[in-house]
């Protein structure tokens, strides 16, 4: 028990050094530096030289109960400031999942619709060129459209921004696909899942919450970019990094979600008491869901 105690703190305590400690300690370095120079003396590394060898000569830094004060409040700093990120981070979650306001929703609705529309049309247009010499073309412009429409949603938007779309559509494909209903029936799945595939779905999901606190450890760099302007370009970049890393793992989160349901649904079925000889079907699927949901 020993053994396990001393390597789980180690764990947990490498884990907070990795998320909390070390981008904390960057960004208050980076702010320091920035109030320091401002935008007058941006990269006036020479200064900030100084203003060290200055600090450092001061006689109460020479003292170490001074010095472990000193280290001890900068690391009290370091973690909350770690845990305000996390904090913001899952606000800009639950911003991305929402589904308000509805004005972006409409309009990105209105988007897919008129997408959808198009790719209708040219669905009729491939049919017609049918054993023509134009059939390929044809078939090949109603692939682009549809995938045009794809990038914009997999199924009829009902969020303002993409992420919460993506999400959203596993929900939608597993009900048009079997009548399941996912809300109520995948805590029972996770439990049926093999603990390889929900090691797998547990990476996606916490890959989705680490560009989330990117997202909010770039507003800090925006922030100081007040007053040293180099911090903006910092602060952009990195914002534009957690948006590609969530989109990455909003699809691998949703395609693995997805997937545990076309291939884990005859499982949960056969656990629930639910005969299911062959695949899940729209019958069965709607029999779990009317067990699951207990009448509400």
């Amino acid at each position: 028990m020993t053994t396990f105690l001393d390597a789980l703190g180690g764990k947990l305590a490498e884990r907070w050094l990795t998320l909390l400690l070390g981008p904390s300690v960057l960004l208050m370095s980076v702010t320091v530096a920035g109030v320091t120079l401002g935008h007058q003396h941006w990269h006036d590394t020479g200064l900030l030289l100084t203003r060290l060898d200055l600090l450092s000569a001061q006689p109460a830094l020479r003292s170490t109960g001074t010095l472990v004060l000193v280290l001890a409040g900068l690391l009290a700093a370091s973690a909350g400031l770690g845990l305000a990120v996390t904090a913001l981070g899952a606000a800009v979650e639950r911003l991305w999942l929402a589904t308000r306001p509805r004005r972006l929703t409409a309009r990105r609705r209105r988007r897919w619709d008129a997408a959808q529309e198009r790719f209708d049309h040219a669905l009729v247009e491939a049919a017609r060129a049918e054993r023509t010499p134009e059939a390929e073309a044809a078939a090949a412009r109603a692939r682009e459209l549809n995938a045009r429409r794809n990038r914009i949603s997999l199924v009829q938007p009902t969020h303002p921004f993409w992420l919460g779309d993506r999400i959203d559509a596993v929900d939608t494909r597993v009900w048009e696909a079997y009548r399941l209903d996912l809300t109520s029936a995948w805590p029972r799945l996770w439990l049926t899942l093999p603990e390889d595939v929900r090691a797998e779905i547990g990476t996606a999901r916490s890959r989705l919450a680490a560009a989330t606190r990117l997202v909010a450890w770039a507003l800090g760099y925006l922030a100081v970019g007040a007053v040293w302007w180099p911090s903006v370009v910092v602060g952009v970049v990195t914002a534009a990094t957690a948006w590609w890393r969530a989109r990455a793992a909003a699809v691998a989160f949703a395609e693995l979600a997805e997937s545990a349901v076309d291939l884990h649904g005859r499982g949960l079925a056969e656990s629930l008491g639910i005969s299911c000889a062959g695949r899940l079907t729209e019958d069965v699927g709607a029999e779990i869901t009317t067990l699951l949901r207990k009448r509400t």
